[in-house]
């Protein structure tokens, strides 16, 4: 999915993470002189962004050395101008200046490293990025061949479908041998030179600066209010995916009071359960809600699906795709290239360009992602016409609500049916909760893995884990055996880094704002489903060709981040504040089916962590 702090070649280049704001210190109070400083700076950051982002498409598009040097000259332009500009912006004393030109000043450029310094923090990104996007995991086939398996789509098919352990296990260790062992060395410097930058701009380590993106001293803590609301439904889940697990694994593989191998979880990090529907479908003799054949059967092309999604938009009289886009998207897997296949959205700071690269399949999980990756390119248009600093989401958990939102109701039975790729419209109660988990395994499941990759990584900016590398491996399984419930499934060395082996971390993403996403996305699906003149169960709710959906969604994404994320917020639901209300609500009727048959079942929610900690509901 799209992460909006974007890496081009490698350097990072975080629009929204200037100097804070407590590091303005500057006495020119002329607010006329200021505005027109920052039309400038809008207008030149711009052109700067643009070539940046051309340069990073081309090289995650074409993975060679030659395209990462030219990237990370580009990158460093960009970065050059940002100190310039930061050093000018401090210049002012916006104390009695209007609140928008504060906001946009507070948003102007950062300060850099030396030179060499800058280089080497943006060498060393692309150089993760590129182990991450060329890793493949070898193996003899029967014929005694050496094949070679790349993630995309070999290893994340086999992830997805294989039901042999030790096939498993081989795929999630290799894949942790090629990459994150080969990142680890790198990371630890990626640590210290980002710690390094954040300090230079006012922050107390780069942990803080991700988390003062949210503009709330609370954060942190509202963060794990949130996830202690969310965590009796995840227990509940936890318990019964594991039973299911069990039964197909049998007692070698799963412990029935204990934690999970991450390498049965359906893909290759555990982050997303989706694809283990099959073996826990609650109501198996149900029609089956996945359109993968139906997609098959009609003939739907790449070009198709992303047609049906645009069109999913415009029924709600949204801005349509741009006559560019698939002329110059990357929508299928190149053979003649090495790419980097992780799907994401790119906005080219033009209002023109916007595209997608994406090594799609035709099948569900991807016609879904679809309509994600389009929330991302529908919210960029939106608020183009934005200054350059405003140009993002109101938050980056708002940027990824608006997609997965749209995945949701496109996923919904009613809709299925409206569009022809489902052949009836089931309306029994055992079909709601066959639908209800299998959200979950998209949603519930994603909070806690989501809350432990930041986590992780903001102690390790704290320095919490010293200049040990086994201690920062050994409090990563920690962490994830004590917030997913989840354990390495083969021992780990000194030789091992594990959180780098998912995209997000070895690029340099902050993972929280899939956290608040999962929550935003079922608040707005309430005020959306509202504004549709929807009455019932948020489960059959289906905006598709509603204006008055389309209306009040819109006037939020045009702001882009221009206000305070709270002021979106409320502009869409009437609150201010991020709550669980809507989710709970959502996932009641499941959670009280998966009450009733854990305890059927003899089934305890919790488990014990390796180090005798009980985690219990």
């Amino acid at each position: 999915m799209m992460p909006k702090i974007l890496v081009f070649a490698g350097l990072l280049v975080c629009i929204w993470c200037g100097a804070s704001a407590s590091t303005r210190q500057g006495n020119n109070t002329d607010e006329e002189a200021a505005q027109a400083f920052l039309e400038q700076y809008n207008a030149l950051y711009a052109d700067l962004a643009n070539k940046y982002v051309l340069a990073d498409w081309t090289y995650n598009t074409n993975l060679t050395d030659e395209n990462a040097d030219a990237a990370i000259e580009a990158g460093l332009r960009l970065s050059e101008y940002q100190a310039v500009a930061n050093e000018e912006a401090n210049q002012f004393d916006p104390t009695n200046f209007t609140e928008d030109t504060k906001r946009q000043l507070s948003y102007v450029g950062s300060k850099s490293l030396s030179d060499d310094e800058m280089k080497n923090l943006s060498s060393i990104i692309a150089e993760m990025g590129s182990i991450y996007g060329q890793g493949k995991v070898c193996r003899l086939n029967p014929s005694g061949e050496e094949e070679c398996l790349s993630l995309e789509p070999e290893l994340t098919l086999l992830m997805a479908d294989s039901r042999n352990a030790s096939e498993r296990l081989w795929a999630w260790d290799g894949w942790r041998r090629e990459v994150s062992r080969k990142i680890k060395p790198l990371y630890f410097q990626y640590v210290e030179l980002k710690n390094k930058l954040a300090v230079v701009n006012g922050f107390n380590d780069y942990g803080d600066q991700l988390r003062q993106k949210y503009e709330d001293p609370e954060f942190e803590s509202d963060i794990h209010s949130l996830y202690e609301e969310m965590n009796p439904l995840y227990l509940q889940l936890h318990a019964y995916v594991r039973r299911k697990l069990y039964e197909t694994y049998g007692p070698d593989v799963i412990n029935l009071n204990g934690t999970l191998p991450q390498s049965v979880l359906g893909d290759m990090w555990g982050r997303f359960w989706a694809n283990l529907y099959s073996i826990g479908v609650p109501f198996p003799d149900q029609p089956s809600l996945d359109i993968t054949q139906a997609l098959i059967d009609q003939n739907y092309t790449i070009t198709r699906m992303f047609e049906t999604s645009d069109d999913f938009y415009t029924s709600m009289g949204l801005i349509p795709l741009p006559p560019t886009f698939y002329n110059l998207s990357m929508l299928e897997k190149p053979s003649d290239r090495e790419v980097v296949c992780h799907a994401t959205a790119w906005d080219f700071y033009d209002s023109v360009d916007y595209r997608i690269k994406m090594c799609t399949r035709i099948n569900m999980d991807d016609f879904l992602t679809i309509h994600h990756e389009l929330g991302h390119i529908q919210y960029f248009q939106q608020y183009s016409q934005q200054p350059t600093v405003y140009l993002e989401g109101a938050n980056d958990g708002f940027h990824e609500a608006i997609g997965e939102l749209m995945s949701m109701i496109v996923s919904t039975p009613k809709h299925l049916y409206a569009i022809g790729l489902l052949d009836e419209l089931p309306t029994d109660n055992k079909t709601e909760i066959n639908y209800l988990f299998q959200q979950a395994l998209s949603t519930i499941s994603t909070l806690p893995f989501h809350l432990l990759q930041d986590q992780w990584r903001w102690n390790a900016f704290r320095g919490y884990y010293g200049n040990m590398s086994s201690q920062w491996n050994g409090e990563f399984w920690a962490l994830s055996e004590a917030i997913v419930g989840v354990h390495a499934p083969v021992e780990r060395t000194e030789e091992d880094l594990d959180c780098p082996s998912i995209f997000h971390v070895a690029q340099d993403y902050d993972m929280i704002r899939y956290f608040t996403r999962t929550i935003l996305q079922f608040q707005f699906a309430e005020s959306l489903c509202e504004a549709a003149g929807h009455e019932g169960p948020l489960t059959d709710c289906d905006f598709y060709g509603s204006q008055e959906a389309g209306a009040i969604l819109s006037d939020m994404l045009q702001l882009g981040r221009s206000k305070p994320w709270p002021d979106a917020l409320e502009a869409l639901t009437g609150v201010r504040k991020m709550n669980a209300t809507a989710i709970r609500s959502y996932f009641a009727p499941l959670e009280r089916w998966l009450q009733e048959t854990n305890l059927a079942n003899g089934d305890v929610p919790g488990w014990t962590t390796s180090s005798g900690t009980a985690i219990t509901l």
